[in-house]
């Protein structure tokens, strides 16, 4: 991804079909940087929050990665502003995986229901090894079946920033819905009746005690 410097104002720079961030980490300054939306469209897809990427900025090349990805709130396809962070070969990063459930289908084809807790896992791994997400098969399992953050396949250095026995994915049964009691229109009389009758009694009590 190739960046330059930005000086103009923010709505310039949009105007110029292009993308406002900034840029920070070890050995570089925070500096406003700019780049064309396409380019920065491409290299989202490619890489998301989770892996490092090199970018180009005055000449030089820097490993870089998605730290936040500001959009806008009723266009959800349009970035208003990024922030990228430089990093080193030795660094960890921490970020939150995306979390993929396969074959969903089938088990919501046996009348179970399938809940996803968790839509991503933040974890720390060695800079330079991200993926693009975790995957988890829930094929075979049955109602009250549930996978853990245990139950992960993670690559070598990877570390989730979560309990191991936390739930992500848990296979239940449908509940029925419980049809409303229903009330004869005698009993709903009676206690209209005793309701009215109740009243009146608190209101006779309050009488004596004024009287009192």
């Amino acid at each position: 991804m190739k960046a330059e410097k930005r000086t103009e104002k923010l709505k310039d720079v949009r105007a110029e079909s292009l993308v406002p961030g900034v840029v920070y980490g070890k050995g570089i300054e925070p500096t406003p940087i700019k780049i064309d939306y396409k380019d920065f469209v491409k290299t989202y897809q490619q890489y998301g929050m989770s892996m490092t990427f090199d970018m180009t900025l005055d000449g030089k090349k820097h490993k870089v990665y998605f730290k936040e990805v500001q959009v806008d709130p009723i266009r959800h396809n349009r970035v208003l502003h990024f922030d990228v962070q430089k990093i080193s070969a030795t660094d960890k990063i921490t970020a939150e995986i995306p979390l993929v459930i396969e074959n969903r289908e089938k088990i919501e084809a046996k009348g179970l229901v399938v809940e996803q807790i968790f839509d991503s896992v933040e974890t720390e791994f060695p800079a330079g090894s991200g993926i693009s997400n975790f995957t988890l098969d829930v094929e075979g399992l049955e109602g009250n079946d549930a996978l853990r953050i245990s139950d992960l396949d993670l690559p070598e250095g990877f570390k989730p920033q979560h309990d191991p026995e936390e739930i992500i994915v848990s296979i239940s049964f449908p509940q029925e819905e419980e049809e409303p009691e229903e009330t004869l229109e005698g009993e709903e009389e009676e206690m209209e009746v005793e309701a009215i009758k109740q009243k009146a009694d608190d209101e006779e009590e309050e009488g004596d005690d004024e009287e009192k």
